[in-house]
């Protein structure tokens, strides 16, 4: 095939909306990076689509049926997934060249989510629905097969608030896409609610000696008869404004938000969350019958209360309304599960925070990859966890969502071979080595900054010079890719921080501000928290402190 040729494509699959819109993905893909023309034709087809119910639902096989190339799902999400490792593996230097990627490929993670937090007016809040929809085909193209997002009560004074209405609309959107995707739709609750609860049922608050479980947001206590009628008649309203899009997973999260340390409540991890997240639980099954639970147990026993053997016995006796345990840390994985093993004997998912860690503010300066931080991770848990939802508070860690998604695919693929795909398909041809190198300078500085330990300067020069000569080596269409130029705007901006005259030079003003458009961030905001995924640009302002 050469870049003037049409890329025949034949669909040998009963009619689905889902197979026509992996087709219109596969064409839109191709034609962005070449200039062959993709359509869709009867005879003489060089890719072939098709669907074959013998395959595991979401496998996918792709092999060759004399001159051409066909791609077969066990179901059409199998398709989407088996389409998406064919763009990966396929060229398009100047011509498409389609991949020479052979073999059957299933998953070992049965949920591969993604949870984007929708707040502070970061991309996710900001972003248009053909972005959203673009990013979620993006990612279920990865193998991503539920998506997560949150009703923000904890911004809102109640139902009538002003800013409800939206928060709400944004909600059913993302739904809706992941709906028209295939993609399970997930969301979180637990006790905190609307800023306009009554003070006289509201949460004691948690001890809290580590300052890794927060007291945020304005919890309620359950064990106050008038606190948990108040709770079930938001969670009612909640799932009542969902019924018509459909929700297939809730996630019960215990702290940052949420939490009791009254008598009746505590220890909260064993006590009054897992009473409250029943009762949700039951709640939520009247008006989705199949619906999943979620029990996070994110800084249990932090300080220990005995949260964790509280969890296993409760779950001994009655553990028929739990589906999965979700674990994870701020650093390395809880050893409770691992060494014990997992209350109720559920399925493990993980938690990757993949957004914040040694980067303020979150994405601020660029892309943030971890792919070291995230290989030496998942090979604490890659042989007991059944998948996960990676925390991302933006897109300026598409990478390591790359990286972790198909971590949750195949448990021995590495981190490297990951980023070797995505850096051959998001930025085309003979630049792996550079780009791999930029990645490891970037990741290294991003250690030093947790640690507190000085930057090295050498390393810096290197990445900025490295970024700039891959810059003039790339095709115009990955020249232009926002995932190439928030790795390079990082690179410069570490430049400038590290080895030159700090954030405030005309070349670090001139990466934010390009950066504040990728993002959509506001210049001027009266959102108190925007300040945390918005580049630090001197002439950008915040009203509002924070509460």
């Amino acid at each position: 095939m050469n870049n003037t040729h049409a890329i025949t494509v034949r669909i040998d699959a009963p009619a689905d909306p889902l197979v026509s819109r992996t087709f219109v993905i596969l064409k839109d893909r191709i034609q962005q990076r070449c200039t062959a023309k993709v359509l869709e034709a009867l005879a003489g087809a060089r890719i072939i689509l098709t669907v074959d119910k013998n395959l595991p639902h979401d496998a996918f096989r792709i092999d060759q049926v004399h001159a051409a190339v066909r791609i077969t799902g066990g179901s059409p999400q199998g398709l989407l997934y088996g389409v998406g490792k064919f763009l990966r593996t396929s060229r398009y230097d100047g011509t498409f060249q389609p991949s020479p990627w052979r073999g059957t490929s299933a998953p070992h993670g049965s949920l591969r989510g993604m949870y984007f937090a929708t707040h502070f007016h970061n991309w996710y809040h900001q972003a248009s629905e053909p972005e959203i929809s673009r990013y979620m085909e993006d990612l279920a193209l990865w193998g991503v097969n539920a998506i997560k997002i949150s009703f923000p009560m904890i911004n809102l004074h109640d139902w009538s608030d002003p800013q409800t209405d939206s928060a709400l609309a944004m909600i059913r959107q993302y739904a809706k896409t992941a709906r028209e995707l295939e993609l399970q739709f997930a969301t979180g609750l637990n006790n905190t609610m609307f800023i306009d609860a009554p003070k006289n049922i509201r949460a004691t608050p948690l001890p809290d000696p580590t300052h890794r479980r927060g007291n945020s947001g304005h919890p309620i206590c359950p064990s106050n008869p008038e606190g948990h009628a108040y709770l079930m008649a938001n969670a009612r309203q909640f799932f009542e404004k969902l019924s018509d899009v459909g929700l297939d997973i809730v996630c019960f999260w215990p702290y940052d938000e949420g939490g009791c340390a009254c008598e009746k409540c505590a220890p909260w991890g064993s006590n009054g969350f897992l009473k409250l997240s029943r009762d949700m639980t039951q709640l939520g099954r009247s008006y989705f019958p199949n619906l999943k639970t979620i029990l996070s147990t994110w800084m249990f026993d932090t300080p220990p209360e005995g949260e964790w053997q509280g969890l296993t016995e409760a779950l001994e006796k009655d553990g028929t309304w739990a589906n999965y345990i979700l674990a994870d840390s701020h650093e390395d994985f809880p050893r409770y599960p691992l060494d014990v093993g997992v209350p109720g004997k559920l399925p493990l998912l993980n938690f990757p925070e993949i957004s914040m860690w040694g980067n303020w503010p979150w994405g601020g300066l660029g892309a943030h990859p971890l792919p070291a931080r995230f290989q030496r991770l998942w090979d604490q848990v890659k042989r007991v966890v059944d998948g996960g939802f990676p925390y991302s508070e933006g897109i300026y860690e598409d990478m390591n969502k790359a990286i972790v998604v198909q971590f949750y695919w195949s448990r021995e693929q590495s981190a490297r071979t990951t980023l070797e795909e995505y850096i051959a398909y998001e930025f085309g041809p003979g630049v792996s080595d550079d780009v791999l190198a930029i990645i490891d300078i970037l990741e290294a500085a991003a250690g030093r900054a947790f640690r507190k330990e000085s930057p090295d300067v050498d390393e810096a020069q290197r990445a900025y010079r490295l970024a700039e000569s891959v810059d003039a080596r790339l095709p115009a269409w990955a020249k232009q890719n926002w995932r190439w130029e928030i790795l390079r705007l990082r690179a410069a901006l570490d430049r400038e921080r590290f080895c030159g005259g700090g954030l405030e030079t005309p070349a670090a003003e001139a990466a934010m501000t390009r950066l504040m458009e990728i993002y959509h961030c506001q210049m001027e905001t009266d959102d108190p928290y925007h300040h945390r995924v918005r580049p630090p640009l001197r002439r950008a302002v915040t009203r509002c402190k924070e509460l």
